[in-house]
């Protein structure tokens, strides 16, 4: 069956519960990522501080992207447009669908 996905945006993978470096207390735990395709490969990401200081995009993957692997994080990214991230520093690509069913 094939899922149902929406293309994805900075706004709909933010955490629920985030933490802050700068954040007193920090909360228990992180909300749970979302689930996702990036470049068609099933997994979960999230847009949040995540214990730092700072907004990264990070993703796990079920099966290694051939670019970044299974597990990835990035401070340098921003969407072009819904479902179309530009990550680093050398205008690198790739699609990202936010699963919704």
């Amino acid at each position: 069956m094939e899922k149902e996905t929406i293309p994805a945006t900075e706004e709909s993978l933010q955490l629920e519960v985030d933490d802050h470096r700068m954040n007193t207390p920090s909360p228990a735990r992180l909300s749970a990522f979302h689930p996702v395709l990036v470049d068609g490969i099933e997994g979960t990401a999230a847009v949040g501080a995540m214990g730092g200081y700072s907004t990264r995009l990070v993703f796990q993957l079920e099966t290694p992207h051939p670019d970044f692997g299974a597990d990835f994080g990035t401070k340098h990214f921003r969407f072009l447009e819904p479902g179309l991230v530009e990550w680093g520093h050398d205008g690198k690509q790739f699609t990202l669908l936010k699963i919704i069913n």
